[in-house]
């Protein structure tokens, strides 16, 4: 008889760990709701993996060589397109030093000057700007149909989801968990992974403290006064808290205006009017074509951080045996699943992972406590 594994939360991240255990596991996931239908369907769905990642960049490839492998799986495609971030003239010469270097580790970047960039990418305005940063490995995708596509796999091997199902508590018996109490019983299992985003500190607060507190972040899609040519790149405007990429049919999406959230329960699914108004002013100062943008769409959504905004994936030695804990994706919980997943196989199989966990581990943050700065990634480099 296989090892039983539970996995609370039925997200992106619940949904790629299901896949990748299925296999070799009876696998359950329970979720509340249904799957992926919070923080996952309302990403963006940027995959930056590589600019995340340029201290670790076994990581980065890891998810940029698993969405390039799975593009073309049931409906799920990966688009690929370079990211710029605009580079204003007081941080030049600084930018200029980035590039060189992280160029020096052979990642895919390099600094553009303004007429390179502005030839590369004609429906910009850089007069503003000195140059762009440009990451030639990234892209986008469509969190939903990753999210469902993962979790098809994972059910084709066996694995079990429960959608509308809350879990009540984790069980644990002489220092092991045994499974979980759901409203619908017990579900009893050898191993628990927990990735229920935000949630995570208060389910496990009995049991180990994790230091991850929820923040609010939102997104707009405009339709341009001509769609967006083939080409248009990805990117962010740091300092102005935002990030940006096409659509299929040539709109454009922009997000970002995040904020540490005290009500997550209660917060707004909408974008706010200032953010749109924000979005209305911004955008025409860089790309042209937005003067008489339509506003087609806009959402926010609730998602966990971490003091450094890096995940934790992890086996905490104060918790109990068998407890594995995947949270605080900091909005990147789309791209990273690939390595969450990998990450929690490695933990619970002992197999070595093709990229170091240490950047992962909760005992990289002095303290446990929810009570730090909330630092918004949206920005870039």
């Amino acid at each position: 008889m296989s090892e039983r594994v539970a996995i609370v939360g039925g997200g992106v991240i619940g949904c790629a760990v299901a896949r990748e255990l299925a296999p070799d596991y009876d696998v359950e996931v329970f979720e509340k709701g249904q799957l992926a239908s919070e923080a996952s369907a309302l990403a963006a769905g940027e995959i930056t993996m590589l600019s995340s990642y340029e201290d670790e960049p076994a990581v980065g490839w890891h998810a940029v060589d698993f969405f390039r492998e799975y593009d073309g799986t049931g409906e799920f495609s990966y688009t690929e397109l370079p990211s710029i971030g605009l580079v204003t003239p007081d941080r030049e010469d600084e930018k200029r030093r980035y590039a060189s270097r992280v160029a020096a580790d052979d990642l895919p970047v390099r600094y553009l000057e303004r007429e390179e960039a502005s030839e590369a990418y004609p429906t910009f305005d850089f007069s503003d700007h000195a140059g762009v940063i440009e990451h030639g490995v990234s892209g986008f995708v469509d969190p939903y149909t990753f999210a469902i596509t993962l979790h098809h796999d994972a059910r084709d091997d066996g694995a079990t989801f429960h959608t509308d199902t809350a879990v009540h508590d984790l069980l644990v018996e002489d220092g092991e968990v045994t499974g979980l109490e759901t409203e619908d019983g017990r579900a009893e299992a050898d191993h628990v992974v927990c990735a229920a985003g935000w949630r995570t500190r208060e389910f496990l607060l009995e049991y180990t403290p994790i230091p991850v507190r929820p923040y609010r972040t939102q997104c707009i899609v405009l339709e341009p006064e001509t769609p967006l040519p083939d080409g248009f790149p990805m990117g962010w405007y740091p300092g102005e808290h935002v990030y940006f990429r096409p659509e299929h049919n040539g709109d454009f999406l922009i997000g970002g205006w995040s904020f540490a959230e005290e009500n997550p329960e209660g917060a707004s699914g909408q974008a706010d009017a200032e953010f749109r108004n924000h979005v209305a002013e911004l955008v025409p100062t860089f790309l042209e074509g937005f003067e008489e943008a339509g506003y087609v769409d806009g959402w926010a959504g609730v998602d966990g951080a971490t003091p450094d905004t890096r995940p934790i994936l992890d086996a905490p030695a104060d918790a109990p045996d068998g407890l594995v804990v995947a949270t605080g994706f900091n909005g990147r919980g789309v791209m990273t699943a690939p390595v969450a997943a990998t990450a929690v196989r490695s933990l619970l199989t002992g197999e070595d992972a093709p990229f170091s966990l240490d950047t992962f581990a909760i005992d990289r943050f002095d303290t446990r406590s929810d009570d730090f700065e909330f630092i918004s990634i949206s920005a870039g480099n």
